[in-house]
């Protein structure tokens, strides 16, 4: 069984903090696919030409809805840009709080690793002790 230490509950907490930055990031990569996902849609809606031989005044309501659909895709490269560097930051913080949490656990386990040498060490001597009490009150053959 793992001997415990004062740091647990510390690790316990980092760990949570290092599962929460977790989640954000993958939250955060979720918003970075929809928005490449809706600049991609905004881009094809873009590119498609509506005009047909038609009087002037379709020809104004194509050109007028051809202009909002560049509009859009302008908007949607701007969400893709902030939703990429929210991304970046999210990745940053959950950088740090894994390391963090990293060094938290490996203090844990060098502590954990002098406890139990301490506790085999001192069994090595008490079996080491019960050993020469049985050597030295056994028969002498003189």
């Amino acid at each position: 069984m793992r001997p415990r230490t004062r740091l647990d509950p510390v690790i316990k907490i980092e760990e949570r903090n290092e599962e929460r930055r977790l989640h954000e990031m993958a939250d955060a990569n979720r918003k970075v696919k929809l928005a490449e996902e809706a600049l991609t849609g905004a881009q094809l809606s873009a590119r498609a030409d509506h005009r047909r031989p038609a009087p002037a005044l379709d020809w104004l309501l194509a050109e007028n809805a051809h202009t909002r659909a560049l509009h859009e895709v302008r908007v949607a490269e701007h969400e893709v840009e902030s939703a990429t560097l929210a991304e970046g930051t999210s990745r940053e913080l959950y950088t740090q709080a894994y390391t963090k949490a990293e060094a938290l656990r490996r203090v844990a386990q060098a502590r954990v690793d002098e406890i139990l040498a301490a506790r085999e060490k001192a069994e090595s001597r008490e079996l080491d002790d019960i050993g020469l009490l049985a050597f030295n009150s056994g028969p002498r053959a003189a």
